[in-house]
């Protein structure tokens, strides 16, 4: 007799197997969702060359480009002004938004760069374009960690944006036609202390509870070089034994995808700091649906970055809290004759 856990294996295996074969590419979790919450409320699909797509439903039709669902729902120049960083945040410091201030230098002017960001340290570094947190460096607070977290940058990309670090926890409100669909508080990846197992032994812990839980978007802990690092900042490595209680972060980037915590906060968050932020997604014309990294401290609110294509999947399988069908409003909001049924 099959194992429950290899029967569910081949259950997601055959579902990433059937929503390919429909639309003729590989997609991620979260595209796959949107792609059978459309196919369930009867949205019509259409293979198209080059790895394209088209959904149709009434009189409304997206081709879908490069995988991304969402993405069709945004104007050109939305997306384009989102992927350029440091355009949106001025972008948005220009209408009154609370956004960091940040800059832009090629890979070969550290100097320069090291020269702009002393004065306002400590700082975050990051690729100009990049996602789901790769080589994002955060709170760096002298010149020798600067220099190091720059040129591993510089060995990947042209351009390293720097900005300001500002302090708080961070949380993706999901925009979507003018409301926020739900707002999720990403935990850096992290171990919490029992007073008596050294931190190598928790991460092992903890990755076993990934395992048991089975939850498809939260990844295994790592103590590598980037989590050394990060701990011992706080004065821990890999054979501490943290008090119990006692968080340990092994990363300063609260990505999912680098190991954080999606934990669903969309209760909590008070409606005056929705509308804030929703009114700054709706203030970049064209913008419909995306994600934004919003950092709060107490009353101060910053808008770190908007993605226009997000991990829609932290809101329906978070580490802690109540799931959300945030899909489901995307899709009724690119097919608006959806809701009316």
């Amino acid at each position: 007799m099959q194992s429950i856990e290899k029967m569910e294996d081949e259950k997601v295996v055959h579902s990433v197997m059937s929503v390919k074969k429909i639309v003729g590419r590989k997609l991620s979790r979260s595209n796959r969702l949107l792609v059978k919450e459309a196919i369930s409320r009867g949205v019509e699909v259409e293979k198209l060359p080059k790895k394209r797509f088209r959904l149709t439903y009434g009189n409304k039709s997206y081709v879908i480009r490069r995988g991304r669902v969402s993405n069709a729902y945004n104007s050109r120049l939305a997306k384009r002004c989102v992927d350029l960083k440091e355009v949106t945040s001025r972008l948005l410091r220009n209408k009154g938004f609370p956004a960091p201030e940040n800059g832009v230098f090629p890979s070969e002017e550290l100097q320069r760069a090291w020269n702009w960001a002393e004065p306002i340290l400590p700082v975050v570094l990051k690729p100009h374009s990049g996602s789901m947190g790769r080589l994002v460096f955060v709170n760096i607070k002298d010149y020798d960690e600067f220099r190091a977290c720059f040129n591993r940058i510089a060995e990947k990309h042209d351009e390293v944006l720097i900005e300001r670090c500002v302090e708080g926890k961070e949380y993706r409100f999901t925009y979507i036609k003018k409301e926020i669909a739900g707002v999720t508080h990403r935990r850096p990846a992290n171990i919490t202390g029992d007073g008596e197992s050294t931190v190598e032994q928790l991460v092992e812990e903890k990755n076993n509870e990934r395992k048991r839980r089975e939850n498809p978007i939260h990844k295994r802990l790592h103590i590598d070089d980037e989590a050394i690092r990060v701990m011992s900042k706080d004065g821990f490595n890999p054979q501490s034994i943290p008090e119990k209680g006692e968080i340990v972060y092994l990363r300063n980037n609260s990505n999912i995808s680098t190991g954080g915590d999606a934990i669903d906060v969309t209760d909590d968050i008070g409606q005056e700091t929705k509308d804030l932020v929703a009114k700054a997604a709706s203030s970049i014309p064209g913008l419909r649906a995306c994600g934004i990294d919003v950092i709060i401290n107490n009353d101060s609110i910053y808008i770190l970055e908007i993605n226009a294509h997000p991990m829609f999947s932290m809101h329906h399988y978070p580490w802690e809290g109540k799931p959300r069908n945030v899909v489901g409003k995307v899709i009724e909001a690119m097919f608006p004759a959806l809701t009316k049924e």
